[in-house]
C-alpha cells in the first residue's frame, strides 16, 4: 500500500513539474505558433529568417502566437494592460534575448480576443524607436493581421525588423528624421522652395508689369455716363436679392484609436 501511495505521489509530482515547464518549453524557437496559423513550411521559413536576423544583428526577433494568453500562469494584476504583461512574461520566463543585455523584440498575439503587443528590450529600444514601431505596425503589419493574412504580416514584421536593425547598426536608427519617405518629401520641398517658388514670384511680377503697359483700362466710375446737368432721383428703395449664412462646426474630442501603450513600456499594443 505504501508503495502504491509512493508511486501515486511520484506521478503527481512529475505531472506538476511537467505542467510548470510547459510554458518554458517553447523558448527554443524564435517563432512560436501555438494557434496553428502557419503551415509547417511557413513556420520553418519564418523561424529560419528570424534566427538569421538575430545572429546577424545581435538582437533576437521573436513572434509568439497563442490561442489565449489567459491559459498561461501569468500574473495579470496590472493596470498597464494584459497583453503587455503577457509580453513581459514571455521575455522574463522564457529567457528570450541576445547577449548579456538580452536584446530582443517580441511580437505576441493572443487569438481569443485578437490582442497584440510589440515590445523592444535591451538594444532593441535603440533600434526600434516609437516612430519606427508605429511605422512598422500601422503601415506593414496590422493591415495584414486585420485581413487574417498571417504569413504576409509576419514576413513584413521580419523585413522591417531587419531594415531597422541594419540602420541602427550603421548609426542611423529609423526615426522621423531618418525615414527615407520623409527624406524624399523634404527633398521635393527644397526643390519647390529653391526653384518653383522663385519662378512663381517672377511670373506674378511679369504679369503686373504687363498689365501696367495697357493704355485702355476698365473705368472705375460712371462719370462719363452722367448728363451735364446731373439727374434727380424720384424714388428710392432697397431690395435684398441674396442672403449668406455662415456656420462653424464645433469640434469634439474623438475617442481612442484602439491602440495603447503602457507606462512601463516602450512598445505598443491593442486589438487587430
Amino acid at each position: 500500500m505504501k508503495r502504491i501511495l509512493g508511486i501515486i505521489l511520484l506521478v503527481f509530482s512529475l505531472t506538476l513539474i511537467m505542467a510548470s515547464a510547459a510554458f518554458a518549453s517553447e523558448n527554443y524557437y524564435s517563432v512560436t505558433d501555438s494557434a496553428g496559423l502557419l503551415s509547417n513550411a511557413q513556420w520553418e521559413e519564418l523561424n529560419e529568417r528570424a534566427e538569421a536576423i538575430t545572429e546577424k544583428y545581435g538582437c533576437e526577433v521573436v513572434i509568439f502566437i497563442v490561442d489565449d494568453m489567459y491559459d498561461f500562469d501569468v500574473d495579470y494584476a496590472y493596470d498597464d494592460g494584459d497583453a503587455y504583461v503577457f509580453n513581459r512574461a514571455i521575455y522574463d520566463e522564457l529567457d528570450y534575448g541576445y547577449g548579456a543585455g538580452r536584446s530582443c523584440l517580441i511580437l505576441c498575439l493572443s487569438m481569443a480576443d485578437r490582442d497584440y503587443w510589440l515590445e523592444p528590450y535591451g538594444y532593441a529600444k535603440t533600434a526600434f524607436t516609437r516612430y519606427g514601431i508605429d511605422n512598422m505596425l500601422d503601415r506593414h503589419v496590422l493591415p495584414q493581421l486585420k485581413d487574417n493574412n498571417w504569413y504576409a504580416a509576419f514576413s513584413a514584421y521580419l523585413d522591417k525588423s531587419e531594415e531597422f536593425l541594419k540602420m541602427a547598426r550603421e548609426g542611423t536608427p529609423f526615426d522621423r528624421d531618418t525615414d527615407p519617405a520623409n527624406i524624399l518629401t523634404e527633398f521635393w520641398l527644397k526643390i519647390a522652395a529653391t526653384v518653383l517658388l522663385p519662378m512663381l514670384i517672377a511670373f506674378i511680377v511679369c504679369a503686373i508689369w504687363k498689365r501696367q503697359m495697357k493704355t485702355a483700362v476698365l473705368a472705375k466710375t460712371a462719370d462719363n455716363y452722367i448728363p451735364e446737368g446731373g439727374f434727380n432721383l424720384t424714388e428710392r428703395s432697397d431690395t435684398f436679392l441674396y442672403r449668406t449664412t455662415s456656420r462653424r462646426k464645433i469640434e469634439r474630442e474623438s475617442s481612442s484609436s484602439g491602440s495603447s501603450s503602457s507606462s512601463g513600456s516602450s512598445g505598443r499594443g491593442g486589438k487587430f
